[in-house]
């Protein structure tokens, strides 16, 4: 499911992106992939285990 929504994000995004300007392009989908990547899939199963520990 966080894949999909991601991946139908990035669509639009990059569609935005090449109507803005092609400069625009490296800059956020560098930063995007990387922590949306590793984030979506470990920090759903991550929120439960670390509510406890934390509190």
């Amino acid at each position: 499911m966080f894949f999909l929504a991601y991946r139908r994000y990035q669509e639009a995004i990059g569609n935005r992106q090449k109507a803005k300007g092609s400069f625009i392009l490296p800059t956020p989908h560098t930063l995007h992939p990387t922590p949306y990547t590793l984030h979506p899939t470990p920090h759903t199963p991550h929120p439960t285990p670390h509510t406890p520990t934390s509190a």
